[in-house]
């Protein structure tokens, strides 16, 4: 009983720290929006992390504890890790919200379990159980899923690199060109019948014939579906960004832990990896352009969404770490991670994003979900 009261009080650190994660993707939109530069919006929101952090180290009178820990060369080498780690994936984030809507680049953040599973195995020594890697894998299908149906079609008549590819297949083919672009610009088209899915299916299967008889590649399902992300990867360059920022996410959600474990105080250590942190951010907006700071006088409500994100940003990393006192890292990133739906939630409600077509792949996020909180209750 006291086991499954603690995974219960395990997960709901990790829901926290989803719900915190939720609402700072939402201001980091509003704040790129603002703000030119997203390296500015990592430093000046990190600010108010710092000194709220010292405060509290002040307060609890563990000066002296934090010099110590300074001296030591693992948790120092684990908190700098950590912390230019979260620098570089908090910069790129902004930068993919400012190339993406909200809901097609952050629902790309749900592989972070699946490279987990794989990291944890090797930094942490975490062996998950086979229900819990096929929940994971769920997730990662769901997400595979959102992408390849969401609005790509949009895009790709947009997109320069695929009107290049058209306009260079000239010469005999030009019929065929002429023909592949009507198809691309019908799917932008919402249909209003039945008979609209239909031409929607006749259309995507127009351009892919285009496709294959260009490059003299006949592809299967499996290789068209991986087709379709790839183009839609790239005509929406924040979701690749995001991707390679779920990675980066795995490998410090490990070194977190191995901090919170080398370490016998939770805020010294994750004071000691905020300054770390804001060391290469705030260096390069006080060198490049230091009137950034007088966003907090001129703009207030800017101002006030910066502070929230840097104080969203500690409360969700001190509910992720007390969850892993419970629960395996895979798993309470996994939960942490259903702030995507949240996240899809918020871009349709702050930013007008359709995410009606979306939704049901994000249930079969939730399916995924469940599975790992059952697997790890029967392993209990």
């Amino acid at each position: 009983m006291r086991a499954i009261e603690g995974h219960a009080l395990g997960y709901a650190w990790a829901f926290a720290a989803s719900l915190a994660n939720a609402s700072q993707d939402n201001l980091r939109k509003l704040a790129s929006n603002r703000v030119k530069q997203p390296i500015e919006i990592v430093a000046l929101s990190e600010v108010f992390n710092v000194v709220a952090l010292a405060c509290a180290v002040g307060a609890s009178g563990k000066w002296g504890k934090f010099a110590r820990y300074a001296r030591r060369g693992d948790l120092v080498a684990l908190a700098a890790a950590a912390g230019w780690l979260k620098a570089l994936s908090a910069a790129l984030l902004q930068r993919a919200l400012r190339l993406t809507p909200l809901s097609l680049c952050v629902p790309y953040l749900a592989f972070t379990p699946l490279w987990l599973l794989v990291i944890s195995f090797f930094l942490v020594h975490e062996t998950p159980t086979l229900r819990g890697v096929l929940g994971v894998m769920v997730i990662t299908v769901g997400a595979y899923m959102l992408n390849a149906n969401s609005a790509a079609p949009e895009k790709l008549e947009k997109s320069p690199r695929l009107e290049e590819g058209l306009v260079r297949g000239g010469g005999g083919s030009s019929g065929r060109v002429r023909s592949a672009r009507e198809s691309l610009e019908s799917l932008a088209t919402p249909p209003t019948n039945g008979a609209g899915w239909m031409s929607i299916a006749f259309s995507e299967a127009a351009a892919s014939s285009f496709r294959e008889e260009r490059y003299g590649v006949r592809l299967g399902c499996v290789g068209r579906s991986v087709a379709r992300q790839v183009t839609t990867l790239r005509a929406n360059p924040g979701s690749l960004i995001t991707l390679g920022i779920a990675a980066v996410y795995a490998l410090v959600a490990d070194l977190d832990k191995l901090g919170k474990l080398h370490s016998d105080d939770l805020l010294v250590f994750i004071f000691l990896q905020r300054c770390f942190l804001l060391a290469p951010p705030l260096t390069y907006v006080m060198v490049k352009n230091p009137a950034a700071f007088n966003v907090f006088t001129k703009t207030k409500k800017v101002g006030c969404a910066l502070a929230l994100i840097g104080f969203l940003d500690i409360a969700s990393m001190y509910a992720f770490l007390q969850s892993l006192n419970y629960i395996f890292t895979s798993y309470a990133v996994a939960a942490k991670r259903t702030s995507i739906l949240a996240s899809v939630v918020g871009g349709a409600l702050f930013f007008k994003e359709p995410i009606a077509r979306r939704l049901p792949y994000i249930f079969i996020m939730f399916i995924g979900m469940a599975l790992i909180l059952i697997a790890d209750a029967d392993k209990h």
